[in-house]
């Protein structure tokens, strides 16, 4: 039996929308790897969308590092009120504990790739 698992990000992902109660604030977010998907023990991550405009609200991950990789799109992220913009190609490390926000000031969809370990939740707004 195969060990290594190919994963789409469309196709084999949680599907978790978060921020729909609050307008700039929505993204589609799509966790490809955590325990209960592929019994990762000390990673979690995915593929979170942000439409033009759109946000994730002000977070942290207490426990967890962060890795960031955009692959589509522009932006900025928010560290303790310094917006650094960002584009395609770039990598973000964030480490523990850091409150951080991302914001798609581009005319495209921002399509960014996370990772944290150890895992750890998603904000929930």
């Amino acid at each position: 039996m195969r060990k290594i698992k190919l994963l789409s990000p469309f196709k084999d992902a949680k599907e978790i929308w978060i921020g729909l109660e609050e307008s700039g604030y929505r993204r589609k977010v799509f966790r490809l790897v955590d325990k209960e998907l592929v019994n990762s023990d000390h990673i979690v991550a995915g593929l979170t969308i942000f439409e033009p405009g759109e946000a994730s609200s002000r977070h942290n991950h207490p426990d967890s590092e962060e890795v960031d990789i955009m692959v589509r799109g522009t932006g900025v992220f928010v560290d303790d009120g310094e917006r650094v913009p960002f584009k395609e190609g770039d990598w973000v490390f964030i480490p523990k504990g850091v409150h951080h926000q991302h914001i798609n000031t581009g005319d495209e969809p921002l399509w960014l790739i996370w990772m944290y370990t150890p895992p750890g939740e998603l904000p929930k707004t």
